[in-house]
């Protein structure tokens, strides 16, 4: 492993729960400070959960100046060199990079289930209870979801939300799911697979998943950072100007509190 974890977390305290968030550095971001402010709200909507057991691990070459003083959080500093901020192709191995080397980090924090996040995502102050709640499975898929431009006074209901959205899995960090990393293998990966290939793999594997329907995260848009390549077909922005107003759900003061966005809005992004 590259990086320099916390030393404090070396220690043989087991948890339930880590969510791991690559981030982008200093001099790649467009606007790092709003991509701090993005990852703080980020981290905010995360230890909304109120389980003591979670951590939320972030991997950057340059620490954030972050606020929150949550002792769930965990920094692991990255020696990897800093990609050109103008190569979209560059960011994304570096992303890729960094994720990998989160999973070798969590082999010494062993957790019991892993979530891998990006770092302007936000999810619902009841996931954690939900996953524990539910201990016969092997991984978590959520379905369904919402999808969030910044600024906006609403959140869109999204199926098929996997195929949209990357952090839209939770794991069991175990032999069966990370055999790279806790097991022999050395080809088999199936996190490593684009977020829309991973529920077949699951499901190839025979894994027990858990697909949930009910929306317990948020895919946020709209900002100076967002990486995602996605091209929206015009038949498909037909169809959600004709559906929007059963999927167009008004951001009421429930739905900010359950996703951590009752704080200062902003408009940036780390990946």
């Amino acid at each position: 492993m590259n990086g320099v974890l916390d030393a404090r977390f070396y220690s043989n305290t087991q948890f339930m729960l880590l969510a791991i968030i690559p981030f982008i550095a200093d001099g790649v971001a467009k606007d790092w400070p709003h991509a701090v402010a993005c990852l703080e709200r980020t981290l905010g909507s995360i230890f909304g959960n109120p389980e003591k057991d979670l951590r939320a691990m972030v991997i950057c070459q340059d620490r954030p100046p972050l606020k929150i003083k949550d002792e769930r959080y965990i920094f692991l500093e990255t020696k990897l060199p800093k990609p050109d901020g103008q190569d979209y192709w560059a960011k994304s191995h570096d992303k890729a990079n960094k994720i990998f080397e989160m999973f070798q980090a969590a082999r010494q924090l062993a957790p019991e289930y892993i979530m891998l996040m990006d770092a302007d995502d936000l999810i619902s102050n009841a996931l954690a209870s939900y996953v524990y709640q539910r201990p016969n499975n092997d991984a978590f898929c959520l379905k369904r979801g919402y999808e969030w431009s910044e600024g906006s006074s609403y959140f869109t209901i999204r199926p098929f939300f996997n195929q949209l959205c990357g952090s839209s899995f939770i794991w069991r960090f175990n032999e069966k799911n990370f055999p790279v990393f806790l097991g022999e293998s050395t080809d088999k990966m199936i996190c490593e697979l684009g977020h829309n290939q991973v529920e077949a793999a699951m499901d190839a594997e025979g894994l027990q998943v858990d697909k949930i329907y009910e929306p317990k995260a948020v895919y946020v848009t709209g900002h100076v950072n967002h990486m995602a390549r996605h091209h929206i077909p015009i038949k498909r922005r037909i169809k959600d100007l004709v559906l929007s107003p059963w999927r167009n759900q008004k951001l009421t003061l429930e739905l900010k509190q359950e996703f951590g966005l009752l704080q200062e809005p902003t408009q940036g992004s780390g990946y």
